[in-house]
């Protein structure tokens, strides 16, 4: 189910605000304005001395990696900075009492002994590369480092128990390019940022690592990826604008599920960044929305619950909160912003909690004859953080809530007459809540109209529906030769028959229906002339969310709109083109006056031989209720001469 979080944004010359502050409070913070090394801030970790108790915080900056004593939160101060390598990149973990770092400047490992709190006790080593983008130590004294300046840049692992100032090669997982990961017992978890996927990696034998399993991520441009604690479920981040938290189910390495995805800030294009469980939370650095923190007690069912907005500014960009550590025995979040203090440069933020479990709601929906309804929007109402779900296509959906109360909450779908509930809800507990809604009537109800077919719909009123952009006039654009498409969900089977195509030369293309994950459902080939001109599609589509309607390559030549599309674009209670695959909201992609049609089916089993010139006079299912016909069921069709007519469609 796809979630988002809707956020109020604030419109002001020059300037957009974004979301604001909740259930996380700021007790403190740092900048390093005034010192000689002041610079824009990159990645973050914390430390505890065991010794003292002393928690700090260690963070990168462009110049170098500095180290934040935090006894006294609302007054942190510096203990020490060791300059490096000039570089955007500096990630930072941790192994007993050494901070291990590394960047993509130069210098090699960066090692340094925090037994010696005067900064003097650290070596670069270079043994085995010299840059890198990330670094994970586990919880055996083993480090990966991933997206190094060897080979593909996969994943090197280096063991420091032995001698944490010089560690000893182990070997590599070289496959792909390693952007982010991290790793549980002997399972590694990557996000391989180019190959738009998250792999599982055996790393028992770190010579001969084997692996179990891979999935692509919501925008396919993996960047990080964390376990649950009790391993049965990952979470990922795509670092694009607009992009989402993956919630997935790894039970079955061999059948990796998506199981939830939900964004912090829609239609505002943010990024985000790092995502890490902390218990049954995820605490998510998210670039221009700042710190964000959902629940995940229910993987399938994320609801955001805090959030502190640090950077004046929203939409996409890299800039605001770089990363977030959460895992201080204090329970402070202490997190790191690029360039949000005073004068453009890096700042330490140390946050206090003040978020619990959220209240949970979910439940089905259906229509007064109890058939289920996919794609309603189910939105509670009155919350400080706004939020809105939708059914699956099983009918059934999952949302949630921060505060506990009495709410009502909207049932919506093109085609049916909204309906608004009430629900009281609870922290840490769910509340179930179906709805039924009613058809409106006085909408087109595009189906089978023939009483004689197997689909027969007696609710239908039309036989075909055009939507989409009708035409190529809307607004500015031109001919196109990338690879992008439209978005849309699917309600019900029904055929895509045709649309309209605008080509600047006479070219061959092959135009596809694609699932979410960009497999090819069907496709049509077709030689295009100069000009507009509709082409017979007849892509049978599936019910399914996230669709994608395209082409087989770039080079097309096909005319797209770039700005004034108005999302959704809603067939009929069929079909909701939701978007594209463009970065920048307004773009309109290759199909436009879409043909839609529901063609009748007639593969039946009779118990009478003729029921030419009947009046149906009800259809019922095999438990004698009245119903509309769906796929790969049986009906019984009664008409007014008292005969039965069984009909079984097979799918």
């Amino acid at each position: 189910m796809i979630k988002k979080i809707l956020i109020t944004l604030i419109f002001l010359p020059f300037l957009v605000y974004s979301q604001s502050n909740y259930n996380l409070n700021l007790v403190g913070e740092f900048d390093w304005n005034g010192l000689s090394y002041d610079s824009e801030g990159s990645d973050i970790w914390g430390w505890r001395n065991t010794s003292t108790g002393v928690e700090y915080a260690l963070v990168g900056l462009n110049t170098g990696f500095s180290v934040v004593e935090l006894s006294n939160p609302q007054n942190p101060t510096e203990v020490f900075f060791i300059p490096g390598a000039n570089t955007t990149w500096r990630d930072i973990k941790t192994w007993e009492n050494y901070a291990y770092v590394i960047n993509e400047g130069g210098d090699g490992l960066l090692i340094v002994d925090l037994n010696d709190l005067t900064g003097q006790t650290y070596v670069n080593f270079t043994n085995f590369f010299n840059t890198a983008h990330n670094i994970y130590m586990d919880e055996n004294g083993v480090a990966y480092i991933f997206g190094s300046d060897e080979g593909n840049g996969g994943v090197i692992f280096l063991d420091v128990t032995t001698n944490p100032m010089s560690p000893s090669y182990l070997g590599t997982w070289d496959d792909y390019y390693i952007h982010d990961g991290m790793v549980r017992g002997d399972t590694l978890w990557a996000g391989c940022i180019y190959e738009g996927e998250f792999y599982s990696v055996d790393v028992s034998n770190k010579s001969n690592p084997q692996v179990l399993g891979h999935h692509p991520t919501p925008n396919q441009f993996t960047h990080n990826i964390w376990v649950s604690d009790d391993g049965d479920f990952v979470f990922t981040t795509d670092e694009q604008a607009d992009s989402y938290i993956g919630a997935y189910d790894i039970t079955d390495m061999n059948n990796i599920q998506e199981v939830d995805r939900i964004q912090s800030n829609p239609e505002s294009n943010s990024v985000p960044h790092n995502t890490h469980v902390d218990g049954n939370f995820l605490v998510t650095s998210w670039y221009r929305d700042g710190t964000v923190v959902h629940d995940a007690t229910f993987p399938n069912n994320l609801v955001e619950v805090a959030n502190y907005d640090s950077y004046l500014g929203s939409g996409n960009g890299f800039d605001g909160c770089w990363g977030t550590f959460p895992y201080l025995p204090s329970g402070l979040i202490i997190s790191s912003d690029i360039n949000s203090a005073s004068n453009g440069n890096g700042r330490l933020l140390l946050l206090e909690r003040g978020f619990s479990q959220a209240c949970y709601l979910q439940g089905n929906v259906t229509d007064l004859n109890n058939q289920i309804i996919s794609g309603v929007n189910v939105v509670i109402l009155n919350t400080v953080i706004p939020n809105l779900s939708s059914t699956d296509i099983l009918g059934s959906y999952t949302t949630g809530n921060a505060d506990s109360g009495v709410y009502d909450v909207v049932f919506s779908k093109f085609g049916y007459i909204s309906d608004t509930l009430q629900a009281i809800m609870v922290n840490g507990q769910i509340t179930y809540l179906d709805a039924v809604l009613n058809i409106d009537n006085s909408l087109p109800i595009l189906g089978c109209q023939d009483s004689n077919a197997s689909n027969f719909n007696p609710l239908a009123n039309i036989s075909t529906l055009f939507g989409g952009e009708l035409n190529n006039s809307f607004n500015s654009g031109d001919y196109f030769n990338g690879d992008q498409h439209l978005i849309f969900d699917s309600y019900t089977n029904f055929n895509i028959k045709s649309a309209e195509f605008y080509a600047e030369s006479p070219k061959l293309i092959t135009f596809e229906l694609r699932n979410s994950n960009g497999i090819v459902l069907d496709d049509t080939t077709h030689f295009v002339s100069a000009g507009n001109q509709t082409l017979q599609l007849n892509f049978e589509t599936p019910i399914s969310n996230g669709l994608q309607l395209g082409i087989s390559s770039g080079n097309s030549g096909l005319f797209r709109n770039d700005q004034g599309a108005s999302y959704p674009y809603n067939i009929s209670s069929v079909m909701s083109i939701t978007g594209s695959s463009a970065s920048q909201p307004g773009y309109y992609y290759f199909y436009y006056n879409i043909q839609l049609d529901i063609p009748c089916e007639y593969v039946s089993t009779n118990i009478v031989d003729s029921y030419n010139d009947k009046k149906l006079l009800r259809i019922l299912d095999i438990l004698g209720r009245e119903s509309i016909p769906t796929s790969n069921n049986t009906y019984f069709y009664i008409y007014d001469d008292g005969s039965v007519i069984k009909k079984v469609t097979i799918e």
